[in-house]
C-alpha cells in the first residue's frame, strides 16, 4: 500500500473543503483546520498542531508572500492577526521582566542601604594599604621592562655579522 498516495489524496481534499469557503467566519466557524488569509481573501488548510505559529513552519501558508504573517487562525477569530498576537505576547513580556528588573533592583538598594547602616564599612575587604602596593608593583613592572630591555640590547651586540652585505 503506497502512503504518499494517500497522504497527497487527504492534502488536495483538505485543500479543497478550505478553498471553497469564501469568507472568514465561515472559514474559521465550519473548519477548524482552515486559516484566512485576508489579502487575498482565501480560506486555507491549516494542519499545524499550533496554528496561530503557522507561518513559522510554513513560509507559503498563504497564496501572497505579504500575508504570511497577517494569517488569521481559529482560536482568535477575524480580527486577530498572528503578527499582532506575538506583538503583543512579546511586549506584556518584556514589560514584566523590566518591572521585576526594576521591583529587585529596588529592593536589593534597600536591603544593601540596611546592611551598611548594621555594619558600617562592610564592603572594605581588602585592608592594604594601596600606596605601598602601587609602588611595589611599579617596582616590578620597571624590574620586567629593564630586564626586557637588556636582553633586546645583548641580541643586537651577539649579531657577528650583517644580514645583508655592505
Amino acid at each position: 500500500m503506497n502512503d504518499t498516495s494517500s497522504d497527497a489524496e487527504d492534502d488536495n481534499a483538505h485543500l479543497q473543503r478550505c478553498w471553497r469557503i469564501q469568507n472568514c467566519n465561515d472559514c474559521l466557524g465550519q473548519q477548524t483546520d482552515c486559516s484566512w488569509c485576508p489579502f487575498s481573501w482565501t480560506c486555507v488548510p491549516n494542519s499545524n498542531r499550533v496554528q496561530l505559529l503557522a507561518p513559522a513552519w510554513d513560509e507559503n501558508v498563504c497564496p501572497h508572500w505579504a500575508e504570511r504573517w497577517e494569517i488569521r487562525t481559529h482560536p482568535l477569530g477575524c480580527q486577530v492577526s498572528t503578527i499582532t498576537t506575538l506583538t503583543s505576547l512579546v511586549t506584556i513580556v518584556s514589560t514584566l521582566v523590566f518591572v521585576s528588573l526594576v521591583t529587585l533592583a529596588v529592593f536589593g538598594t534597600q536591603r544593601l542601604r540596611a546592611y551598611s547602616k548594621k555594619n558600617p564599612g562592610w564592603w572594605r575587604i581588602w585592608t592594604y594599604e594601596w600606596g605601598c602596593m602601587l609602588s611595589e608593583w611599579q617596582k616590578r613592572l620597571r624590574l620586567r621592562l629593564m630586564s626586557k630591555s637588556n636582553a633586546d640590547v645583548q641580541d643586537r651586540s651577539s649579531e657577528q655579522e650583517p644580514l645583508l652585505p655592505s
